[in-house]
């Protein structure tokens, strides 16, 4: 048998059940984000199907920037780190909506007296008194409500950061692969190119001696020839920064590269270029592309679930703790009454007067919260200017690259024309050497503008969020994707 200890006025019971059906009115705002108009089409995209996202840079048909991409993904600290936050606030997000749950702990106490008098001198006596407590401020108001939409948010906001990262890090490795072998071939051709100028300024050198070309001309040659050699020294530069920010990317110390990757690295091959046939996606897709605007998103859920509670602050809260008690004996006569003893005890607190502080903090909220949808349709804003422009400079790009393989197409063709002639004795070597030149020359100029265009079509798919997946994601038994 349970005996209650404390009564409860009518009227306080019937403002206890009226809180309680308040528990599921929220004070959350009511509009949520909302992206501005979207363009129906890209302005400077090639008209055909939709390019593929997912793994994009297999597109590139390179082994070794497949391999690169997929250790960075797998061991980089940046994916790493990502993935951390996002199990860091999924356990926070529980944490948050606990702290709405009631809690339940356990008590225990011990009285302790010694009876001094006359005839009882020396009688001692000890009772113990044990049990289970509950206790829970109730969420009024909505207040579970703004707590798991914050969580979410959290979540949602460090997914969005987690696939950021994996977005950086796969074009920064692409980025940093382009890089690397445009400067093995731009070394190539400039070592061939500023050989035949020290041959050509040779030649000319001897003439100018011999009295037949002037001296000036001989000097004019010399400085070109040591001009191009120079630039090999900038060359070699961009190639040892693209190996180590291949290593760092990857998670590795530079240096420590795995001999068969060392040996990929450094046998020549040709610059990956991509020749995108249309855009990764449509205008209306972009959204849902970006991490960024996925983050902005989260940040207004964010500041609706604080606006929410900030509103809650200002009205009633109600504490409920209740509490069972059973006494027994340890030292001394037994206690006969060991009947468990529960309390309930309601405590309703009404704010009345805290100099405004908490309408500044609600006004404070509503403002961050306004704030928070302007940002948004701002980001997206900026999303379709930045996948513009990168469809822009990609198409530039490809126009510019097709221009430079006709100009060393023609280039080469002018060549095997001077080496014929040459061969024949109708052409001097000097004149060999300066088609020779030319010809190398166009290569440069190809070679520096397939660098251009694969940045380009690295910054298309970086502008458009890098696909809807970047890894594999974990199966369940059944097959379906895991949450």
């Amino acid at each position: 048998m349970l005996t209650v200890e404390g009564r409860l006025g009518r009227a306080a019971s019937v403002g206890a059940i009226a809180m309680l059906a308040l528990c599921g009115c929220s004070l959350m705002p009511h509009e949520r984000a909302v992206p501005p108009a979207m363009p129906d089409a890209w302005r400077d995209a090639p008209v055909a199907a939709d390019v593929p996202l997912t793994d994009w840079w297999t597109q590139f048909d390179d082994p070794v920037l497949n391999q690169l991409i997929a250790e960075a993904l797998a061991n980089g600290s940046t994916v790493q780190i990502a993935a951390l936050r996002v199990t860091e606030a999924r356990a926070q997000a529980q944490s948050g909506i606990a702290t709405n749950l009631p809690s339940l702990s356990a008590f225990g106490s011990g009285d302790y007296s010694r009876d001094t008098g006359a005839s009882h001198a020396g009688t001692e006596r000890m009772t113990g008194t044990y049990g289970p407590q509950v206790s829970w401020e109730v969420p009024l108001f909505g207040r579970i409500q703004a707590a798991v939409a914050g969580a979410r948010a959290n979540v949602q906001s460090a997914r969005a950061d987690q696939r950021g990262a994996q977005v950086t890090l796969a074009a920064d490795v692409a980025q940093a692969y382009i890089n690397l072998r445009a400067a093995q071939n731009g070394y190539a051709a400039l070592s061939q190119l500023a050989d035949s100028s020290g041959q050509l300024a040779d030649i000319l050198e001897t003439s100018a001696n011999a009295g037949i070309t002037s001296p000036a001309d001989a000097a004019n040659a010399r400085r070109l020839a040591e001009s191009t050699r120079a630039q090999l020294a900038d060359l070699v530069i961009a190639a040892r920064r693209a190996e180590n920010t291949l290593a760092t990317l990857r998670g590795l110390s530079p240096g420590t590269e795995t001999q068969a990757m060392k040996t990929a690295l450094e046998t020549p091959g040709p610059t990956p270029t991509l020749m995108l046939q249309g855009a990764p996606a449509a205008p209306a897709d972009l959204i849902r592309l970006r991490p960024d605007v996925a983050q902005a998103e989260a940040q207004t859920l964010l500041a609706a679930a604080a606006l929410g509670d900030a509103r809650a602050n200002m009205l009633p809260q109600l504490n409920l703790t209740g509490a069972i008690g059973v006494t027994r004996n340890i030292i001394g006569s037994n206690v006969t009454d060991t009947t468990p003893v529960l309390s309930a005890t309601p405590l309703i607190t009404i704010p009345l007067f805290d100099w405004g502080a908490l309408r500044a903090a609600s006004r404070q909220r509503n403002a961050q919260f306004r704030e928070s949808l302007i940002s948004y349709k701002q980001t997206v804003a900026e999303a379709v200017a930045e996948a513009e422009n990168a469809l822009a400079a990609l198409d530039q790009g490809q126009q510019r690259l097709q221009a430079a393989r006709n100009a060393e197409a023609a280039a080469l063709r002018s060549d095997n024309g001077s080496r014929a002639a040459y061969g024949a004795g109708l052409q001097s070597l000097a004149d060999r050497l300066q088609a020779d030149q030319q010809l190398i020359d166009a290569r440069v100029t190809r070679i520096n503008a397939e660098q251009s265009e694969a940045s380009a079509a690295i910054a298309v798919f970086r502008a458009f969020g890098g696909g809807p997946s970047l890894v594999a994601q974990p199966r369940t038994t059944n097959g379906a994707g895991a949450p």
